[in-house]
């Protein structure tokens, strides 16, 4: 007995040692490699969330590498705010393989993931889909060698899609995207070739220049997708490091079922009557005014109350609403200190956002009145 009691003890006593030392190895659940454009590293808010990184770039028929990797196309710097929304904790190792137009190579990829090899980094995030299936073996290679290492490569599916390269290959987490307007919301099958499902509709985040742009479409969905499984990992596991390819799906999988996406509650309607009589006038008359420094446009009151706002119609734009937003702040007198509080759904239509814009009149004018 006293023979059995001493040799579990024993046994015991290893086993939390090697518990011990495995814990210290393991991979950082806040941490991701963002293979894209780079980051724009004159942004604050983002550049503290930046460890390290490099980038790869062809000088003639050569590949070289450099250190490198300020954003000059914005995608990887929208992709980064996008994951930092979902997951505020999330730390940055940023390879930048794509130029300032977005484009980039097979052989640019390869050696970015090659590099991952070397990386004590756990998540790898991949928003782009490449034209050519050149190099698809060798790509596939490197994937599983990464596979081995029990590293989570996430590849967006091209916007209109339903498969691309490389997310459809073996052991890479592919990711597709619907309009659920909600960041949490997502759908997840562990044995379909592209497993994840999230959100694409545009939210406002941060591009070039410590300006906001909307984002949307797979390489947004995408980013929330690193950032749900990063979020999901930290706060389930202390040691994930064993976490397999197979295991992580099905635990993303087990998450998603226990977690089913609501049906959208929050319907775009039609403008009434009454909305017309319960708008602010003043605000209508700012708003409008503000348009038409932007746009140059001059619209019919009925023409920009029963259309979307942002539009053809109304000259407001993806590209233009923020600089739209920073004149109506001037002209109101106003300024929301985050604006990543700016929903799709507060500017798809004039009466919604009218209806924001005396919302966060009213909350301004309770907290003066508190002062």
């Amino acid at each position: 007995m006293s023979n059995t009691n001493g040799n579990t003890d024993v046994n015991l006593i290893t086993s939390l040692a090697i518990m011990r030392r495995w814990c210290e190895t393991v991979y950082n659940t806040r941490q991701a490699v963002i293979i894209d454009t780079g980051i724009d590293m004159t942004n604050c808010s983002l550049a503290k969330h930046v460890i390290n990184g490099n980038g790869f770039k062809y000088v003639g028929n050569r590949i070289i590498e450099e250190d490198h990797f300020q954003d000059e196309n914005g995608h990887g710097t929208t992709c980064a705010d996008t994951i930092l929304q979902v997951f505020s904790e999330a730390q940055f190792y940023v390879i930048k393989i794509a130029n300032s137009e977005g484009k980039t190579s097979t052989e640019l990829l390869q050696r970015a993931l090659k590099q991952c090899l070397t990386l004590n980094i756990k998540f790898i995030c991949v928003s782009l889909a490449l034209t050519k299936e050149l190099y698809q073996q060798d790509l596939s290679e490197i994937i599983q060698l990464l596979e081995n290492q029990n590293k989570l490569v996430f590849v967006s599916v091209r916007n209109g899609s339903k498969r691309s390269y490389p997310a459809c290959l073996s052991g890479v987490i592919g990711v597709g995207g619907l309009p659920y307007c909600s960041k949490k919301a997502f759908s997840y099958s562990a044995h379909q070739e592209i497993q994840g499902v999230f959100d694409d509709s545009p939210i406002f985040v941060y591009t070039l220049a410590g300006r906001f742009t909307f984002f949307k479409g797979t390489s947004k969905a995408n980013a929330l997708c690193v950032g749900m499984s990063m979020k999901i990992l930290t706060e389930s596991l202390k040691c994930n490091e064993e976490l397999t390819f197979s295991e992580f799906n099905d635990l993303l999988e087990q998450y998603a079922r226990q977690h089913e996406v609501a049906e959208l509650t929050e319907v775009i309607r039609p403008v009434t009557e009454s909305d017309k009589n319960e708008c602010s006038e003043q605000l209508r008359v700012q708003i409008e005014r503000v348009m038409y420094r932007i746009t140059g446009k001059e619209l019919e009151p009925d023409l920009l109350l029963n259309g979307p706002f942002i539009s053809q119609t109304t000259g407001i734009n993806f590209n233009n609403f923020y600089d739209f937003w920073k004149a109506l702040e001037e002209e109101i007198g106003f300024t929301i200190q985050d604006y990543h509080q700016i929903r799709i759904l507060d500017a798809c239509s004039y009466s919604a956002l009218l209806s924001f814009l005396e919302g966060v009149m009213n909350c301004r004018t309770a907290i003066m009145k508190n002062v």
